[in-house]
């Protein structure tokens, strides 16, 4: 690491700001007032609150309360004019002020004029200039709010304020600043007040104000109990012939002139409305009408949905800003690039000045940096940004943060924040719509970095993170430095690439070594650490490294084959995020409830192992044998292998040998580029059946495999076939007809995938058992 311990480095944080002794305006001296909070006369709410928050927190470093008077009253002592007024306007400052739909005139100043230190920004409705002029003073004093809540936050405490002469106005790199809670994680309305809090406080923006793309939005544009009975003709037909109201027909003239008519109608009944935003439901929605289906040209979406809609959806988004811009050529209209209308278009040709676009970050790996030649995931989202960049006005990003699965382990992302930011800026990228989750401890730093990055894309994350080190850890700032950095290097360097829901093979990245480092991290931190704060913060930090120990014995527990060793890992994971939620709940929250399901959180693994092992010990069954580890692994790229009958002993050689608990991507067959070996491929390993076997029934468990396909030889025999088989969930079949008790047993497993998309992996990835059922 190139970094240098030292506070000066936060100097960069507040540049222009300093409150230093000696300075021109004084604030507080020695516990005394020495100024007054001054407003316009008649204040805005913003302006209202910027003054209450200014005065909260001075008392909260202080222990003075100033006052909080109007510019019409008299006062003595410095001023701190808080918003635009006349009091102001008189000292000459320009503050950002109005709103076009270009959406660029947000701004603040922070200004020391004599004995006065003048804090406002553009107030026009969105904007809330003057209440982050104040969030951003409050900074350069040393409050800190790293998450939401009062564990997130530091102020420090002085009884001195004095400001050096300062002159700064600042307005932000990105237009769009947003993080929203989707819901993966449980949220309450307490929660989502901090959280609105928060982000006021970092100078972020919520939004609200602009009508979106949300999924299902098109039901805007022509809605069904309106239109449904008198213009059937202009919704979408389902695969079985029947019209849905959730979907338009897109090759339907008169669905355009409708949307048209819907859009223009909403424009001149509200003058204020910069955008209109449609797309459609959530999924891969297609009509299935002959000209619709003839019109679509079939290309690959390479995970981002199959075929892709892009040509057909643009052409008809197209044409419908087109026509409004006739009338409206100053307001958007806003659409989105996600499912199977990821890549730009073909064969629409130059689109219109006012369609914007949300592009959505889908089907790509979350882990590396945009662009990165070992992640054709990103090099691929690479191309289609730049290329949306290139033929739209208007483009904003949407991704997701943490873009992995519900397991609630941390996701480091700070090294892709420092290339990422400053390439979506050179892109004139408007911003960003980011679907978060209330979890803290797995998100960590990264929704503070953002909202900094947002703000100014060349703010440095090194700083950023040593700043936050050094103020909530104090004692124990180094240790938790390096902790941080192993963390990230460790995702960085990795091969693995990941997406939104899948699987995470976190024993490849937090290798032992890995893990050394980082235990000697904590136990540095915890001995470190030397107030009371400081030792809380330690605390959490460490019970998140033990939910990471715990993840990763489990993990090690099922590729011994102690699923019961497992069950109780995922118990351990449980129990500490209960002690984690006594601290506050957001940190490694549990599961919400209708989450319980899904094929990736801790309860998942709980039941998962816990059906596993109930297989084998008694409950359901008796373990009969575990298939080894290692299998014999042969490529079939020709499909070949059944016509030369490599499920057969001593066939087919020369064979590789791989790990069955881990997808063969990861084991030699991916390329620097990161595209896994696509196609058919064979495992192959022999087992001892015990002869006490004989006359009972046997079946054969596979724990888990990467597949589009699955077929199973027993000494020879075919004994299954699946076109699909689930790929996290066990399976298992019955073998009874095939086993060979007393004997050494073949079994042979041939898994097909197909060319990398979204999930490019492929292979056994979990223990293969044999059990007799009981009873």
């Amino acid at each position: 690491m190139n970094y240098t311990r030292s506070a000066l480095l936060i100097v960069a944080l507040a540049a222009g700001f300093s409150a230093i002794a000696g300075a021109d305006t004084v604030l507080v001296s020695k516990g005394q007032p020495q100024a007054t909070i001054v407003t316009a006369a008649s204040p805005s709410v913003i302006v209202k609150r910027a003054a209450e928050e200014l005065q909260t927190y001075v008392a909260r470093i202080t222990g003075v309360k100033l006052e909080v008077r109007s510019e019409l009253d008299a006062v003595s002592g410095a001023r701190i004019l808080v918003g635009n007024s006349q009091a102001v306007r008189d000292l000459a400052i320009e503050v950002p002020s109005g709103y076009t739909s270009q959406m660029n005139e947000e701004g603040f100043v922070i200004r020391a004029v004599g004995r006065d230190l003048v804090l406002a920004g553009n107030e026009h409705e969105p904007y809330r200039g003057t209440l982050f002029a104040v969030y951003a003073f409050l900074e350069s004093l040393g409050c800190r709010w790293y998450f939401p809540g009062a564990y997130g936050e530091v102020i420090p405490a002085r009884d001195t304020i004095s400001v050096a002469d300062v002159n700064r106005t600042e307005r932000p790199n990105f237009r769009f600043r947003n993080i929203w809670y989707s819901g993966w994680m449980p949220s309450t309305a307490e929660d989502a007040a901090n959280f609105s809090v928060w982000a006021d406080r970092n100078k972020m923006t919520s939004l609200a104000n602009l009508s979106l793309p949300g999924d299902g939005s098109i039901t805007r544009l022509a809605p069904a109990e309106k239109f449904f009975e008198s213009h059937p003709e202009i919704y979408a037909v389902d695969e079985k012939g029947q019209r849905m109201k959730d979907m338009l027909c897109l090759s339907e003239p008169e669905a355009v002139r409708i949307a048209v008519k819907t859009i223009t109608d909403e424009f001149r009944a509200h003058p204020d409305m910069a955008t209109f935003g449609f797309a459609p439901p959530d999924g891969h929605p297609m009509c299935h009408c002959e000209k619709c289906k003839a019109s679509i040209p079939g290309f690959s979406g390479k995970g981002f949905g199959d075929p892709s809609l892009s040509d057909q959806w643009f052409k008809f988004a197209n044409a419908v800003a087109t026509e409004v811009y006739k009338e409206f050529p100053d307001r958007w209209l806003l659409t989105n690039g996600y499912a199977n209308r990821v890549r730009p278009p073909e064969g629409v040709g130059k689109l219109a000045p006012n369609l914007g676009i949300q592009s959505a970050m889908l089907a790509t790996c979350t882990l590396h940096s945009i662009g990165e030649s070992k992640c054709w995931q990103r090099e691929i989202y690479k191309g289609i940004l730049d290329r949306w960049t290139r033929e739209l006005n208007c483009v904003f990003i949407y991704d997701y943060d943490p873009g992995k699965s519900l397991d609630e382990l941390p996701f480091p992302m700070l090294h892709n924040f420092a290339r990422d930011f400053p390439y979506f800026k050179e892109r004139n990228v408007w911003g960003f719509w980011t679907e978060g989750q209330n979890c803290w401890m797995v998100t960590h730093l990264n929704y503070y970095a953002r909202a900094k990055l947002m703000w100014n894309a060349h703010a440095d994350v090194k700083t950023l993170a040593r700043d936050y080190c050094e103020r909530f850890y104090g004692a124990a700032a180094n240790a938790v430095e390096d902790y941080i950095w192993a963390l990230e290097d460790a995702v960085d360097a990795t091969p693995v690439h990941e997406t939104f829901g899948r699987l995470m093979p976190w024993q490849t990245i937090l290798t032992p070594e890995v893990m050394r480092r980082l235990d000697d991290d904590m136990v540095r931190a915890q001995r470190q650490a030397a107030t009371d704060p400081e030792r809380l913060h330690v605390r959490v930090l460490g019970l998140t490294h033990d939910h990471i120990r715990a993840f990763l014995g489990m993990e090690a527990a099922a590729a011994r084959g102690d699923f019961a060793g497992a069950a109780a890992g995922a118990d351990r994971m449980l129990a500490i995020r209960e002690e984690t939620a006594k601290v506050s709940p957001s940190l490694l929250p549990k599961t919400p409830d209708w989450c319980l399901k899904n094929e990736v959180c801790a309860e998942w693994y709980k039941r998962t192992y816990q059906g596993l092992a109930d297989q084998m010990n008694g409950v359901h069954g008796e373990l009969v044998a575990l298939l080894p580890v290692r299998w014999e692994f042969k490529t079939d790229p020709e499909d070949v292998g059944v016509v030369y009958q490599w499920y057969l002993p001593n066939s087919g050689a020369p064979w590789d040998s791989i790990d069955g608990t881990l997808y063969w991507d990861l084991q030699g067959y991916q390329d620097s580029r990161g595209w896994p070996y696509a196609g058919k491929a064979w495992y192959r390993a022999q087992v001892h059946v015990p002869r006490v076997t004989q006359g009972k029934p046997v079946r054969l468990t596979v724990g888990g495999v990467y597949n589009t396909g699955v077929w199973i030889w027993v000494n020879g025999a075919l004994a299954d076939h699946r076109p699909r088989q689930d790929t996290k969930t066990p399976f298992d079949i019955d073998v009874t007809n095939y086993v060979r008790p007393g004997e050494m047993n073949t079994v042979a497993i041939l898994v097909n995938t197909i060319t990398a998309d979204r999930s490019p992996r492929g292979g056994l990835h979990r223990r293969v058992f044999l059990w007799t059922p009981k009873g």
